[in-house]
């Protein structure tokens, strides 16, 4: 990883040749995408604005010529562009200027919010949208073979989580973004302030007006109805990742603290990946901490 970094670092002709190279293998393996985006950002934390704007025209134009070759159509390169590198430039310029990675988060939730604002305003009924196009699916797949559900079951299932697919995706999209500005934070580190990433992370916190605007997203969620209520559901979703980022950080720091075990902690990220249960835990945790401050209650002073 650190050769890699340093490759990207020695100039923009090699940052345009990673981000552009690993862009296209992520259409074969999607997790490359995070090494693509991971670029971008190391480059707008160390470099600035000018250099990060020069090197996603320059990928942009690079993927676009591949994706010619490749594929007959250099459009490929729009999606990367906005939906990838230019989210991730933005929110690693914020960290730059504020050196301060919540703040950085709730940029990237704030673009997240608006994607999904966006979506409602463009699309007259989305939650319709995303029902049709799965029952399309479903559909397909019963011909094949039979399904562990009954139809009026299928219906009401379809009438129920489509309403919070919008938000789903759009999360889902915000967590390769965030890896992406994390991987790239680490990189910086890593190459010229070691161990400034691990502080950094372990000193993350959220602030009160957080913890707030989910509550008051919630009530009104909770007060309103139809796609007014809907939107709000979405909206709460990316507020979640934030919390769950905190509580992420906050059982690092105190399984550091009191064991120092680096394979408990790596056991812990590896429960978090395949235990989705602990998810909600975690999201009650980083919740809590806005006002609980769990670090400073259970960190053994040194």
């Amino acid at each position: 990883m650190k050769a890699l970094a340093l490759f990207i670092m020695k100039g923009g002709r090699q940052a345009t040749i990673v981000v552009a190279t690993t862009a296209i293998l992520s259409l074969l393996m999607p997790p490359m995408v995070v090494l693509s985006t991971a670029a971008v950002c190391l480059v707008g934390l160390r470099e600035g604005a000018a250099d990060g704007f020069r090197l996603i025209i320059g990928a942009t134009v690079a993927t676009a010529l591949i994706g010619y070759v490749l594929l007959g159509t250099p459009l490929v390169s729009l999606s990367y562009l906005c939906i990838m590198w230019l989210p991730a430039l933005l929110v690693s310029l914020v960290l730059r200027e504020t050196a301060q990675l919540n703040k950085a988060l709730e940029g990237l939730i704030v673009l997240g919010m608006l994607a999904i604002a966006g979506f409602y305003l463009y699309i007259d009924n989305p939650a319709q949208l995303w029902a049709e196009g799965i029952r399309e699916v479903v559909v397909s797949l019963s011909e094949q073979q039979d399904l562990p559900v009954t139809q009026t079951e299928l219906q009401e299932g379809l009438a129920f989580w489509s309403q919070y697919v919008t938000g789903v995706i759009v999360a889902g999209t915000l967590i390769s973004l965030l890896m992406s500005l994390l991987l790239g934070r680490w990189w910086q580190g890593l190459l010229f302030n070691p161990g400034g990433f691990d502080e950094e992370f372990r000193s993350l916190r959220l602030l009160p007006r957080d913890g707030m605007l989910f509550i008051v997203l919630t009530g009104l969620a909770l007060l309103l109805d139809g796609q007014v209520s809907e939107l709000f559901w979405n909206l709460d979703i990316q507020i979640l990742l934030l919390f769950l980022m905190v509580g992420m950080s906050v059982v690092h720091v105190i399984l550091k603290n009191k064991s120092g075990n680096r394979f408990l902690i790596f056991g812990f990220y590896v429960a978090v990946f395949f235990v989705p249960h602990l998810m909600l835990p975690l999201v009650v945790i980083g919740l809590s901490d806005v006002w609980m401050n769990w670090r400073q209650r259970f960190i053994v002073k040194t």
